[in-house]
């Protein structure tokens, strides 16, 4: 089935999404902090062909509506009533980083729409977020003032990012996907969440404090694929060990060699993962 497209709109409320697969589970993907719904494109292709994905732009992210409200249950509320008008039933959510962290509050707050949870790479704690943002913060801030400019400026920008002792675009390919998508996103991203997520995280991730309870919430499977440490990851042995004690049916999966970036750089293991969790 070909991709379809369309904005779903909820009296104040806009959210933006693509759908596409086949007739069999429906499986919502969720991008991560200032990215877009196409960051999931290579990962849509490598998904069984049954599966009915939806990839859904975050508020204040691509062509969804910026609502100024960027808290982490803000978004989950929100697509929780975009979840209610248009899925057949539960799905299941797969979220990256800060979309795992949205589709945690979502699955603790709205059990009803899901019916199973897998996070990316994603921290699980408001300490391990406010100590994230010492380390990252300016470069946050640095993406807040690239917000709409032109994309082929935002992939020279993006590209030119130190990446060890490479620039990005020589680590990627000055033409990766991930490049493009990314200045796209840029493009069309609400700055005012990036100084949500910077200035004010403790409003904004404090939710994750209730993290142990929105798992207990969830009647399906509960997945953290944790990306390889000896790479780059986000999530940590304190992650792990919150899913496995408070999830019902809570696992933890590492993907050996791959980085926090997950789908964005290796789509097929993860997609992989995600279709065999999904069958069981």
């Amino acid at each position: 089935m070909a991709p379809s497209a369309g904005l779903v709109n909820r009296g104040w409320l806009v959210i933006n999404v693509r759908s596409g697969g086949g007739d069999g589970p429906e499986l919502v993907f969720l991008h991560g902090g200032s990215g877009c719904w196409q960051l999931g494109t290579e990962l849509f292709e490598q998904l069984p062909p049954a599966v009915r994905w939806w990839g859904a732009d975050l508020p204040g992210h691509g062509d969804s509506a910026w609502t100024g409200r960027y808290r982490l249950e803000d978004a989950a509320d929100q697509l929780a009533s975009w979840a209610v008008a248009n899925l057949d039933g539960p799905a299941w959510w797969y979220g990256h980083s800060y979309g795992g962290q949205v589709a945690l509050a979502l699955a603790g707050r709205h059990p009803d729409v899901v019916r199973g949870l897998v996070v990316g790479d994603a921290p699980l704690s408001l300490s391990r977020m406010l100590n994230l943002f010492e380390r990252t913060g300016a470069r946050m801030r640095t993406w807040r003032n690239w917000c709409g400019r032109p994309e082929s400026e935002l992939l020279t920008l993006l590209g030119a990012e130190p990446a060890g002792d490479r620039t990005t675009a020589e680590m990627l390919g000055p033409g990766h996907p991930y490049l493009r998508r990314m200045a796209a996103a840029l493009h069309r991203h609400d700055p005012a969440f990036l100084d949500a997520t910077v200035d004010d995280t403790r409003h904004t991730y404090g939710g994750l404090e209730h993290a142990a309870a929105w798992l207990r919430q969830v009647r399906g499977p509960v997945t953290l694929l944790r990306a390889d440490p000896a790479v780059f990851a986000l999530s940590g042995d304190s992650d792990a060990t919150l899913v496995r004690d408070h999830a019902r049916d809570g696992r933890v999966r590492l993907l050996p060699g791959l980085g926090h970036g997950l789908q964005n750089f290796a789509p097929k293991p993860v997609a992989d993962a995600l279709a065999e969790l999904i069958a069981c």
